[in-house]
């Protein structure tokens, strides 16, 4: 089967933090490719401060972490980000039930909905979210899952997450490290991935907030497939073949 860079690199990634470090004849006996083909990836994990080319190979950037950490991913992408919240802030109508995971992005919407005057009941597996919502008098908020994750604004796990099945959800908004027509939405996180899954199955409407960097990248888990989704709300155009034959509606979000 075909692989695409970006997954061979996840995959090169993902051997390298399992192993700690990993020499190129390993990872090209691993992935059944050349050890050229194999340097160029190591030299773009080593750009994006993934890895650590050491003689012969690469280990793991100890260091890359924080960059995975909410409060970091907060920073990033901050315009883009409160711009697509706008638009999706848009779609939502008074008494109206949505749901919304833990990501950075949607964390943009939790403060504009923070805000809001409409009476609305939010349902969030997103600490950071609920401690923001709840001030609001005007929403009902309940949260979803079990564990907090460490460096993560997630809750996560299956327990209470029954009460997905209790609630007519009109609308998902969420987002993912990454989005591929093969693999659709894409994250790092087993427990986070379980449960957003479990959300995408008990939405009427899953609408991706997906900045124009998460096209065509992958991680390593995925979440929903491209056929579960029902619009991507975005900043820029992505590619032409994202702008057609493709079952959900593009909205790209303009000042």
């Amino acid at each position: 089967m075909k692989m695409y860079p970006d997954e061979r690199r996840e995959h090169i990634y993902t051997y390298i933090k399992s192993h700690k470090r990993a020499t190129v004849k390993q990872l090209s006996d691993y992935l059944s490719v050349t050890e050229a083909t194999v340097r160029s990836d190591l030299r773009r994990l080593e750009s994006e401060n993934k890895v650590i080319r050491t003689h012969g190979g690469a280990k793991v950037n100890e260091n890359s972490g924080s960059k995975l950490n909410f409060s970091y991913r907060l920073t990033q992408k901050h315009n883009e980000k409160h711009l697509i919240s706008m638009h999706a802030l848009a779609k939502i109508k008074p008494q109206q039930c949505i749901m919304i995971d833990a990501s950075s992005t949607t964390y943009e919407l939790a403060k504009l909905l923070a805000e809001t005057t409409m009476e609305l009941t939010i349902i969030t597996n997103g600490l950071e979210n609920a401690v923001l919502l709840k001030e609001n008098p005007n929403l009902t908020v309940l949260i979803v899952g079990g564990f907090v994750s460490k460096d993560s604004n997630a809750i996560t796990g299956n327990i209470d997450s029954q009460i997905l099945e209790m609630y007519h959800i009109d609308y998902f908004f969420l987002s993912s490290n990454g989005l591929t027509m093969d693999n659709g939405l894409t994250d790092f996180s087993l427990p986070e991935v379980q449960l957003k899954k479990q959300m995408v199955q008990e939405s009427d409407q899953v609408i991706a907030l997906i900045d124009h960097s998460k096209f065509d990248v992958s991680s390593t888990l995925s979440f929903a497939k491209i056929a579960d989704i029902n619009e991507i709300i975005t900043d820029e155009y992505p590619a032409a073949k994202w702008q057609a034959n493709v079952p959900f509606t593009l909205t790209v979000a303009q000042d």
